[in-house]
């Protein structure tokens, strides 16, 4: 389980600075086009193309960082209310739903990056942030039930484990 964490922490620092340099990248195509087209009268389409899919790209990377610091969308108000043992069965619970799901759309995607080669070419290429995306995921709800198992199986039997 060390090494996982520690591939994890990699991954994270990777997402990290593709978050750092697509922002900046979309930042300075923006600015670059919205300067042309005043002050040259003359704007670049491939870059009015590639802006949608480089916020698509931001969104799912800082998604998938929201996933790892656990400050994604939660609905956890009833959570507060219930003892322990209900909160680790949901946690473990939640988790294994989070793979299962994953999992899916992470096979399912390749189909998806398929068809989008097939109709858009080149450009369809940008869609492989999907694959990436439910793969990144799967493995962090992964994480999440491991990590949710020990206090599963101590709730679960009522001693301890190491």
């Amino acid at each position: 389980m060390r090494h996982i964490k520690k591939f994890d922490e990699y991954l994270e620092i990777v997402e990290k600075c593709l978050v750092v340099l697509i922002f900046s990248a979309l930042i300075v195509l923006i600015v670059y086009n919205i300067l042309s087209r005043n002050l040259f009268k003359s704007s670049f389409q491939t870059v009015l193309e590639l802006s949608p899919a480089l916020v698509l790209w931001l969104a799912l990377l800082g998604s998938t960082l929201a996933l790892k610091k656990q400050r994604h969308i939660k609905m956890e108000i009833f959570l507060r209310f219930c003892s322990e043992k209900m909160i680790a069965v949901a946690v473990f619970t939640s988790s294994i739903f989070g793979v299962a799901v994953m999992g899916v759309l992470f096979l399912a995607s390749f189909e998806f990056v398929k068809n989008e080669i097939d109709i858009f070419g080149l450009w369809g290429w940008v869609s492989i942030i999907f694959p990436i995306f439910f793969a990144i995921c799967c493995f962090r709800y992964f994480i999440r039930m491991m990590d949710n198992l020990p206090a599963f199986k101590h709730q679960k039997t009522g001693r301890k484990t190491r």
